[in-house]
């Protein structure tokens, strides 16, 4: 009995010396290295990626004949353009309250409206009382309160100025002084993207093609918004044709049909034209640079350089 004893001892005291090996030795690993935070998104480079020695001698490739003979087959309308009629979509349906500030002129009063929209009656009823609320003092104008730009359709007519042009074989491009916007109108024959691919935007998606000296264009894939400042509204569903071709020297003339299946009882027809100013591209936009446009219980004022702190 006394060996048993005396080997049970031995062995719980090796047992016992064991654990507290094992626990020292689990003590004395380093502890694990905390996961380096990642950078967000992914690589720019591969890590093996390496730029190319210098080129001696290398010369950027000069356009090609054929390009140089498409581009001087291709009418002239680059310069800037003014948009003539006002800053109403459709001027020649509208109707606008008398301005007596002539020294200062910020767009359409309160109360100014576009007549010859065929809305259903629902949208009808929505846009009179958008007009209403402009009278009474409430305009909610997202462009205006400098949310948003004004994208199109509104581009074509519900904005002051207008665009530069610059004509390009394959495309056309719109450049607008307002919000430093920018309008591609793609000439090299693809479609609009299908399904999931058409991506909604401010400026939708454009594609054109040229009929004589006449420009035809298809836009799609605009977000919700409105005409001009009147709030005049249309849906995402809204598509344009265009038909823009010069009628006079330093003179377009634009004719829309616009179709908007949520909010119109058939297609709208609109013609606008525009005037070239001058060859010159325009300067960087910058509107709401500074904050110079603020709201202010529903109501938009125009606050001057150094003028935050006192007048609020």
């Amino acid at each position: 009995m006394d060996y048993i004893k005396h080997t049970s001892r031995i062995l719980v005291a090796a047992a016992l010396w064991g654990a507290l090996a094992a626990s020292a030795a689990v003590a004395a690993q380093p502890a694990p290295a905390k996961p380096q935070a990642q950078p967000f998104g992914p690589p720019l480079l591969p890590p093996t990626w390496r730029a190319p020695a210098a080129q001696q001698g290398f010369k950027a490739p000069a356009f090609s004949a054929e390009y140089l003979q498409q581009l001087a087959q291709l009418p002239d309308w680059n310069g800037s353009w003014f948009m003539i009629g006002g800053y109403l979509f459709d001027p020649s349906n509208a109707w606008l309250p008398p301005n007596d500030d002539e020294a200062f002129d910020t767009g359409p009063l309160e109360g100014s409206v576009v007549r010859n929209i065929p809305y259903k009656p629902e949208y009808q009823k929505h846009y009179d009382k958008t007009v209403v609320d402009a009278i009474n003092g409430l305009v909610n104008d997202p462009v205006g309160g400098c949310q948003q730009p004004h994208g199109m359709p509104r581009e074509l007519g519900g904005i002051p100025g207008g665009p530069e042009i610059i004509v390009l074989p394959g495309q056309v491009r719109m450049t607008y002084y307002w919000f430093n916007a920018t309008r591609r109108i793609y000439t090299d024959g693809r479609p609009h993207p299908a399904g999931v691919n058409l991506v909604p935007s401010y400026m939708g998606h454009s594609i054109g093609h040229w009929e004589g000296d006449t420009l035809v264009v298809d836009t799609v894939g605009m977000h919700e918004g409105v005409y001009d400042r009147t709030g005049a509204p249309h849906s995402d569903q809204v598509h344009v044709v265009e038909r823009i071709r010069m009628i006079a020297p330093d003179m377009i003339e634009s004719r829309m049909v616009i179709d908007d299946a949520v909010m119109l009882t058939k297609p709208w027809q609109v013609t606008r034209h525009l005037r070239r100013i001058n060859r010159q591209p325009q300067s960087d936009g910058a509107y709401c640079e500074g904050g110079r446009i603020e709201m202010d219980d529903g109501t938009q004022r125009l606050v001057l350089p150094g003028e935050k702190d006192t007048n609020k």
